[in-house]
């Protein structure tokens, strides 16, 4: 099948009968597309801040991630979690053309974030292969001591989990891969631009080992949610540009502001305050977090029925399993409610201001089973898993 592809006009522009795409592709008269925004004889389209649906592309299969750089790069993730493959691509941002720029040395990426003019990109690698199982009858774990049914230690650390910087232009940065035993697996990732030295947030699954404070002999190994920083720069030994993991800051598994009970999609972003935002599918809200210093200007952002204009969305539905987040230059909030099928938009403040995906792609689908969402302050691309497809919204102003 050929993929789709489909834009449409800009509202400004003004003609009668057929026109054609800004991506070069007739919509017809006569077509059987009746979408809000498409230019109709006796239409008139105002700028009223709503979204329209302006290009979609249906042959991305595996589609995990979607990225759009403040500076107008496009980077597209795939990802096969069984066969545990992916790839990191370059388009142009109306979806037409690849580029050729390749990312190599990935193994299972599952994450991509942009930060310090960097792509950062989180490889899952395949912990299963990194682990090494024993029989039951062995009751040691490297990790935690003495514990029966638990041997878990790491014996190959190139099948762990690892961010991996790049240069936007493909090449691997001198700055190098780094990792963190401590997770066992890994969701999400954030890169903030604004310091001396680049700062990088994984979210994931912590893996730790509890000791009983009466008798050490008895441990348990167990696991916690959570989100870590992780900074390049000078460490305790004195090495300048090796990343370490700054104890200073974190985010642990429980709820409330400040804790998350299975942490995803994240962004860093400076618009509101310099924050980290987050999408939390274990307690179905978005967070915002500040540093420590900056604490009062954190939140958690969920939709609440009861205020009037803060968090209502039309389909008066709360969230279900939001996965990503993206925050626009101006500090505004999209929400992906993967649950929920949609993409929600607040303002800085936390009100809620609209829904983006109101417009089905050019087939008259709405968004199946989205799973992460990008934007700047005129558009917003939504990747959609179920569809294999891509699509893209703008904003009439």
């Amino acid at each position: 099948m050929r993929p789709r592809l489909r834009a449409r006009l800009a509202f400004a522009m003004v003609s009668a009968g057929c026109f054609a795409g800004i991506l070069g592709f007739a919509a017809g008269c006569g077509s059987k597309f009746d979408l809000p925004t498409e230019r109709r004889e006796g239409r008139l389209l105002v700028g009223d801040g709503t979204y329209q649906m302006i290009a979609s592309r249906n042959d991305f299969s595996g589609i995990q991630d979607v990225l759009l750089c403040p500076s107008g790069e496009l980077f597209l993730l795939f990802q096969d979690p069984v066969a545990k493959t992916g790839r990191v691509e370059q388009y142009t941002p109306s979806l037409v053309s690849k580029l050729s720029t390749t990312f190599g040395g990935l193994h299972n990426p599952t994450a991509i974030a942009f930060g310090a003019n960097k792509l950062f990109v989180l490889d899952q690698g395949d912990t299963a292969l990194a682990r090494t199982e024993f029989p039951q009858n062995i009751p040691y774990d490297a990790d935690c001591g003495p514990i029966s049914l638990f041997h878990r230690p790491i014996t190959n650390l190139a099948q762990y989990w690892y961010v991996r910087p790049y240069e936007l232009d493909g090449n691997a940065s001198t700055a190098g891969a780094f990792s963190d035993t401590t997770f066992a697996w890994v969701n999400g990732i954030a890169a903030d631009a604004n310091h001396p030295f680049p700062r990088v947030y994984v979210s994931g699954v912590q893996m730790f080992c509890v000791v009983d404070p009466f008798d050490s002999r008895l441990r348990t190994l167990t696991f916690r949610a959570g989100v870590r920083r992780y900074i390049q720069g000078t460490t305790g030994d004195g090495v300048v540009g090796n990343w370490h993991r700054d104890p200073d800051w974190i985010v642990n598994e429980g709820t409330g502001v400040g804790f998350a009970g299975d942490p995803r999609g994240m962004q860093w972003n400076e618009a509101a305050g310099e924050a980290l935002y987050f999408a939390d599918r274990g307690n179905n809200e978005i967070q915002k977090y500040a540093d420590p210093a900056g604490y009062a200007t954190s939140y958690k952002l969920e939709i609440d029925l009861n205020t009037s204009g803060k968090g209502y969305d039309a389909d008066s539905l709360l969230f279900e399993t939001p996965l990503d987040v993206s925050v626009d230059q101006a500090g505004f909030v999209y929400c992906l409610d993967a649950g929920n099928k949609r993409v929600l938009r607040y303002a800085p403040d936390e009100t809620f201001v609209q829904r983006v995906d109101n417009e089905p792609d050019e087939n008259q689908l709405r968004v199946l089973a989205p799973v992460a969402v990008s934007a700047d302050t005129d558009q917003v691309y939504v990747a959609d898993r179920g569809l294999n497809e891509v699509v893209r919204f703008r904003r009439r102003k």
